[in-house]
């Protein structure tokens, strides 16, 4: 054990790096606001232009303006100088800075993905312009300028998104450098801390460093994945002073709450930050409502996270896009069809059995990527499996076509899939429908994925695919079972195309 007088310096080590952070956390809440009005004081400059110049002599305004302002001559109401909208202009850019501020937009840490912020911006520009066009229908001030708050509208929630997305690569880019990155352990080895791994990890932007957790003990040691194991709880004021570690998650189960006191403790001692996590995680996160009754929290746990309703609407989509999609493409997908043939002996299409709802056995379609006697060579490359747990992957795969590879690395091989989510097998987003044999070997926790369809893309895929380990690719699954949504399902939907355009993972 070190003494006093050892742990003094590093204490003070630890506390300087705090002090070197907070100073980063100002510097991004100031930069961000001055980008911000900057931004909408662009925005505003194009809305003006738009209005004014690009769409000022258009028939269908010139209708639109004579019907609000009879009488307004046309010329007066086209020569309005940027000047005479300065007050606007000022309001516009002080009250959307307002409303970002009370929405969170400026707590870095607190906004999340740059999903969320985006949304935040849209709601936060709707709700200005709403308050504008009350003002103009209330107190009706003597201005032509009614028409330029729905391009201000428009052109704020663009040039902010814009901004918002530039700003977090070139976070994502500072982080990765070592600027402002915070080192985070996580206290705990069952399946809540392992999620909160997975999905810190997974937004790199927040510019949180994952150094590590410790194991609790519940499950056999070992590291998760990409995460390594540093230790037991035992091992906390050890690994705060070593790896420097600037915050603590704990993560412990509602069986543990003495030692998760006991680690609250050492933080403080230690000056490190810490967040306990709710041990929640098996009531299922999507049906859990909170409440407070004179200031006393209450918690409301929803009967069914999908409902009927909710299957309809993702039924639709998944027929609607893949039919769409087969048809509108049909053209392209005939010269695969044609590389296919050209390239190897065997036939286009390559049909296995899967497994999906509720362990239902079903044929699954996809462009034939290999060499017709690839399942016969698997066995003899067995012992060059990449992969972790029952599944079979090889970067490198010699059974691998030449015009496989290319279809591989953007995903290409699975389009007719599409034909078995017009079936009913499968569904656009889901978990990675398994072969029979690695169903035979699950164990019990992990036949879990099977209680939805499966999916041609879920969170595992958009998070890595073969780079991530089968159990935490699983984990990935459950955490999307447990907590679905229709919005976590379009989410995955929509993070699909730069995932496969990164063709992280992809062999």
């Amino acid at each position: 054990m070190m003494t006093t007088g050892a742990t003094g310096p590093i204490i003070k080590a630890i506390s300087k790096r705090r002090s070197r952070r907070r100073q980063w956390r100002i510097f991004e809440c100031i930069a961000l606001l001055v980008l911000d009005a900057m931004l909408i004081e662009v925005s505003f400059l194009l809305a003006y232009v738009l209005r004014y110049y690009v769409l000022g002599n258009s028939s269908l305004l010139q209708s639109i303006r004579d019907n609000l302002q009879e009488n307004t001559p046309a010329s007066g109401f086209q020569s309005s100088p940027l000047s005479y909208f300065t007050p606007l202009e000022i309001g516009v850019v002080i009250g959307l800075l307002l409303i970002f501020a009370l929405r969170g937009l400026y707590t870095v840490r607190l906004t999340g993905t740059l999903f969320r912020q985006i949304r935040t911006i849209a709601g936060s520009a709707t709700i200005g312009v709403a308050i504008l066009i009350t003002y103009f229908f209330v107190f009706q001030p003597p201005s032509s300028s009614r028409l330029l708050v729905p391009f201000v509208w428009i052109m704020s929630m663009i040039m902010l998104s814009l901004g918002r997305m530039i700003v977090a690569g070139v976070m994502g880019m500072l982080h990765r450098l070592g600027l402002g990155e915070t080192h985070l352990l996580v206290v705990g080895s069952g399946r809540l801390g392992k999620v909160i791994m997975q999905n810190i990890a997974a937004n790199p932007g927040l510019g949180y460093t994952i150094v590590g957790f410790l194991h609790d003990m519940t499950e056999p040691p070992g590291d998760f994945g990409r995460f390594r194991m540093l230790g037991t709880l035992e091992d906390l004021g050890l690994v705060i002073r070593s790896m420097q570690v600037d915050t603590v998650i704990i993560a412990l189960p509602a069986s543990m709450n003495e030692q998760a006191i006991k680690m609250v403790r050492l933080c403080e001692r230690f000056g490190a930050s810490f967040k306990l996590a709710p041990d929640l995680y098996e009531l299922s996160l999507s049906r859990i409502d909170m409440e407070a009754i004179e200031g006393i929290p209450l918690l409301n746990i929803r009967q069914a996270p999908l409902n009927t309703w909710q299957n309809l609407v993702t039924r639709l989509v998944d027929v609607v896009g893949s039919l769409l999609i087969l048809l509108l493409s049909t053209p392209f997908w005939l010269l695969v069809a044609l590389a296919i043939r050209l390239d190897s002996e065997g036939g286009v299409i390559y049909t296995q059995t899967r497994i999906g709802l509720n362990g239902r056995a079903f044929k699954m379609y996809k462009f034939r990527s290999m060499y017709k006697d690839a399942e016969r060579m698997q066995a003899w490359l067995w012992g060059k499996n990449e992969a972790q747990g029952p599944m079979f992957k090889i970067k490198d795969d010699p059974r691998v076509t030449r015009v496989g590879k290319f279809l591989r690395r953007i995903s290409l091989d699975e389009f007719p899939q599409f034909i078995n989510i017009i079936k009913g097998d499968m569904s656009l987003v889901g978990p990675r429908p398994p072969l029979p044999n690695e169903v035979a070997v699950y164990e019990e926790w992990q036949r879990g994925r099977l209680a939805i369809k499966p999916g041609l893309t879920g969170l595992w895929q958009v998070r890595g695919r073969s780079d991530i380990s089968f159990d935490e690719g699983v984990l990935m699954d459950l955490y999307y079972i447990e907590n679905w949504s229709l919005h976590l399902y379009f989410q995955i939907l929509f993070r699909t195309i730069p995932a496969v355009l990164r063709r992280q993972g992809a062999y």
